[in-house]
């Protein structure tokens, strides 16, 4: 017999127990420690009362962990993980655990839902298949160790003023939208930065980015999460030039990587590329619409 509880009237030691044990032999290491987890659920907006572990007769067997947003009227959920233990793969269980969560969505008045998979994961992508997800798009995971002397040109320089500041101030540039990758959105990034490029007076692009400092403060990785010009803008290339150029600060020797990048974006991964980056992970991006009740 299958039943669900609430990840909410759990110990949290028990639900990041479950989320390990549920991801052993993942494709992808999705293990953490306590601290980690903890933190995921905040950075992630996991919401634990919306999200559910499930039993077979009452040994636990998987879980699943949701986010929720509201953007302009419309509910939008995002499965930030769904795993099975490995004593209980292969039975089914996948399937009636995602039937579960299409039901918490409609009880929620969710219009909208969104998930990530490893591209090559193609039980999983299987299932959400089943389940009425649609693949829309790629995305990439594109790295770069090596350390970058090229520096912005004059024309740069002369042409574009870049403003640095928080994250969560890109979301009032004209143009910015929320998008379709949860991870990458204003909400969902903390202790993040921005640069908004200007051109003359008016906002032409901006990029979101994270930086990682040791104990000494000394930077050891940059993060690139986003990079937009404004729609129709002629040289949207060079907009995202210059952006990526203040982002990755060339000169310094550290990680640098770029995470969830549209590959449907292909002006952006052609400058990630010209500057060193190369594809090492690929995701797909999947959306599964819910009628409105």
């Amino acid at each position: 017999m299958m039943t669900y509880q609430p990840l909410s009237e759990l110990p949290i030691r028990q639900v990041s127990e479950l989320w390990n044990h549920s991801f052993e032999g993942y494709i992808v290491n999705a293990s953490m420690p306590l601290d980690r987890f903890m933190a995921r659920i905040v950075n992630d907006g996991l919401c634990l009362e919306r999200s559910f572990a499930c039993y077979v007769d009452g040994v636990p067997a998987g879980i699943v962990m949701n986010s929720f947003r509201e953007e302009e009227g419309i509910l939008i959920a995002r499965n930030g993980g769904t795993a099975i233990a490995p004593e209980f793969r292969g039975q089914g269980i996948g399937k009636k655990m995602m039937e579960k969560n299409a039901e918490l969505y409609v009880e929620q008045g969710v219009n909208r839902a969104y998930l990530e998979a490893i591209s090559t994961n193609e039980p999983a992508i299987r299932l959400y298949e089943s389940a009425g997800y649609e693949i829309i798009d790629r995305l990439l995971i594109m790295t770069n160790e090596q350390d970058i002397d090229l520096q912005p040109t004059q024309e740069t320089l002369s042409r574009f003023t870049l403003v640095r500041g928080l994250a969560g101030e890109a979301a009032s540039v004209a143009f910015y939208r929320s998008g379709e990758v949860w991870q990458t959105d204003v909400t969902g990034i903390k202790d993040g930065e921005c640069v908004i490029v200007l051109e003359g007076e008016e906002q032409v692009g901006f990029g979101l980015f994270k930086r990682v400092f040791d104990a000494k403060g000394r930077l050891t990785a940059i993060t690139l999460l986003r990079c937009e010009a404004a729609p129709g803008h002629p040289d949207a290339v060079a907009v995202m030039r210059a952006a990526i150029q203040e982002m990755i600060q060339p000169g310094y020797a550290c990680k640098r990587s770029a995470f969830n990048i549209r590959a449907s974006h292909k002006e952006l991964v052609g400058v990630l590329k010209e500057n060193g980056f190369t594809s090492s992970m690929e995701q797909v991006l999947m959306v599964h619409e819910y009628s409105a009740t």
